[in-house]
């Protein structure tokens, strides 16, 4: 950066910055620029009413302080608790496979520990599993190639 100018951002802000851009490959001052980058493009491309209105919907004053517990272990146990009451199943990573826990202890082999997450071998395994599953409010749950879910949600 041969002609910046100093810019004095708020804790939380760079915080952020910083571990999005470590995902993405680029220094702080990258990823505060590619940022600011959109932000002109959507000002530009949407309305100022609608942005107002995009403004207020998103404002939420207990953000910070909700994701600073989120990032305690106390927050961490919570939120595991919480995904233990609302799912009837876990997965968890035995011997290099991955089993599916039911909520009744049962468990069940989901893929054999030989083939790397997203291989040939595994998408053929889980291919042969494609039935929609139901899940909350009719929607159904659809594997799909590269080992990702999808949830198709019933129109109203």
């Amino acid at each position: 950066m041969a002609n910046g100018v100093p810019v004095r951002l708020s804790e939380a802000l760079a915080t952020r910055a910083r571990s999005v851009a470590a995902v993405q490959d680029r220094s702080l001052t990258e990823q505060v620029e590619h940022w600011a980058r959109l932000g002109q493009v959507v000002e530009a491309a949407v309305s100022s009413g609608t942005m107002m209105k995009l403004k207020a919907r998103s404002y939420d004053a207990g953000l910070d302080e909700a994701l600073a517990y989120a990032d305690t272990a106390e927050g961490r146990s919570a939120a595991a608790e919480l995904i233990r009451a609302e799912n009837d199943v876990r997965y968890e990573e035995i011997a290099g496979g991955i089993v599916a826990l039911s909520s009744d202890g049962k468990r069940t082999r989901v893929a054999a520990g030989k083939s790397a997450p997203g291989s040939a071998a595994e998408i053929r395994r889980s291919s042969r599993s494609r039935a929609a599953k139901p899940v909350r409010n009719g929607a159904k749950l659809r594997a799909v190639a590269d080992g990702r879910a999808t949830v198709k949600l019933k129109r109203r």
